[in-house]
């Protein structure tokens, strides 16, 4: 189902409802896989009956300090449950129709599955037996999780969705899975691929396929599931032609699918929920903005490691053995800087083995042996072979990692290209809606490091194939 409500902030629309509609399917397989006995039909309408009234109870009263988020400084409990009304409200309207769907099963909505069309996507004689094999098992873990209320609202969703995508699967005899929805935030813009890349691709994850379905139908577990969906969700995005964006469930929105038992939730005084749940998102995102910060020297990627490694480890022991001595996170020892804090740890008599893993570009870079070739026309970005422009990337004219001793020349024309490309993007900023400032500052923030002799910039090169993927990067198999 599909409802705009472009006035209202936060409409009445919830992830995973979005492959139902609201018409009552009379030929569902559901109600005889399930079979439920009578006690336990009684036992799902006085659950629904519970729900719905732990729902109708939410006290809507927001104060400044009601949202908690977790402590950082602890390592063993950085993920707790972040509980919002709002989140109260649709884990209870997962649960409810989760019960209800069992009982009376409502129509897919077709359009929110894949079905791959094709012989090299039919089910084999083998496979349906293997994959019907698999539905007892899910059924069984549904039923626990109903009759106990042992789950989350997501794993009974999700848990249901398998159930249906395999029986679908099954029946037309064809790879069936639901759709994924990628309009989540990503860094990458969506950019037109060519031709040859394409075709490449395309090869590739015909390759990838042959190899995950085989380990998909090696036997039940979640983790096969898991990685099953994960690759399915990759593939539609390449069909798509869309930035793929990580997320565990199935997030099609819709809305609530038996409109005649629909809680009256959001319906009375939606006006004033929808302020109060506006204020609980803003005041949300502020928290989760502080807890997750980045800077540059205080808190990068390089002393959170070693924050939580300290934390974890403070005396660089794992029981009574000793595996390396802790760094320490003050900036004025300068192990914020990876190259220096690889120095230290490379140096370090607990480590036993060293590996480097020089950049892409400098792995295809020496094995060029013209000089002139290697370190100039390499260097300069609009005339290197090795590498080539791509949405990953911002603009900028020189690499610097080459040498140490001339990073602030070649630095130096990095920023002065970044100050003059966010200029024009200044000018330029109503008709691509600061595209082109976000990439000059980000040239600007990657060239400041070079002007004193440090380097973070080494391109990124998404569009090669696997063939090109140098073996130094495969992890070899140790006997």
């Amino acid at each position: 189902m599909r409802d705009n409500q472009e006035n209202n902030p936060f409409p009445d629309l919830i992830i995973g409802f979005g492959y139902f509609t609201n018409r009552e399917d009379p030929h569902s397989p559901i109600p005889k896989l399930f079979s439920f006995r009578k006690n336990e039909l009684e036992y799902l309408k006085k659950n629904i009956e519970t729900i719905s009234d732990q729902s109708s109870q939410t006290k809507w009263e927001i104060k400044d300090d009601e949202i908690s988020l977790p402590e950082t400084n602890s390592p063993l409990h950085l993920i707790p449950t972040i509980e919002t009304e709002t989140n109260l409200h649709i884990q209870n309207q997962r649960k409810i129709f989760v019960r209800m769907f069992l009982q009376n099963p409502v129509l897919l909505y077709e359009q929110a599955f894949v079905k791959l069309e094709g012989k090299n996507f039919s089910l084999t004689h083998e496979e349906a037996k293997i994959w019907k094999g698999y539905l007892p098992k899910l059924v069984n873990e549904l039923k626990v999780c109903i009759l106990e209320n042992s789950c989350k609202d997501w794993e009974e969703m999700t848990l249901l969705l398998r159930i249906l995508y395999i029986q679908k699967s099954i029946e037309v005899r064809q790879i069936v899975f639901p759709k994924k929805n990628f309009t989540g935030f990503s860094y990458l813009e969506y950019t037109e691929l060519p031709e040859s890349t394409i075709s490449t691709k395309q090869k590739e994850y015909e390759t990838i396929f042959i190899e995950k379905r085989k380990e998909f139908g090696k036997g039940y577990h979640p983790i096969q599931f898991y990685n099953w969906e994960t690759f399915l969700s990759h593939f539609q995005s390449f069909i798509e032609a869309k930035t793929f964006t990580e997320g565990i469930e199935f997030n099609l929105v819709g809305q609530f699918p038996y409109p005649k038992t629909r809680n009256s939730f959001l319906k009375q005084g939606s006006n004033e929920k929808s302020k109060q749940s506006f204020k609980q998102w803003e005041m949300y995102s502020y928290k989760i903005q502080n807890l997750y910060s980045y800077h540059l020297v205080f808190q990068n990627c390089t002393n959170e490691l070693f924050h939580y490694l300290n934390l974890m480890f403070p005396e660089g022991k794992i029981g009574e053995e000793k595996f390396w001595d802790p760094l320490s996170e003050n900036v004025f020892v300068f192990n914020f800087i990876p190259s220096i804090a690889a120095k230290k740890l490379h140096s370090s008599p607990y480590t036993k083995d060293f590996t480097l893993y020089p950049s892409y570009r400098n792995l295809k870079r020496n094995t060029i042996s013209n000089w002139k070739e290697k370190n100039i026309v390499e260097r300069f970005v609009p005339s290197s072979k090795i590498y080539k422009p791509n949405p990953m990337d911002h603009s900028f004219l020189f690499f610097t990692e080459e040498s140490v001793w001339n990073r602030p020349l070649f630095g130096m024309a990095n920023l002065m290209w970044g100050i003059g490309y966010t200029s024009v993007g200044i000018v330029k900023s109503p008709f691509d809606r600061g595209k082109d400032v976000s990439k000059g500052s980000e040239t600007i923030f990657y060239s400041l490091p070079e002007l004193f002799f440090f380097n973070i910039r080494k391109g990124h090169f998404p569009l090669i194939s696997a063939e090109e993927i140098p073996e130094e990067y495969y992890e070899k198999e140790t006997k």
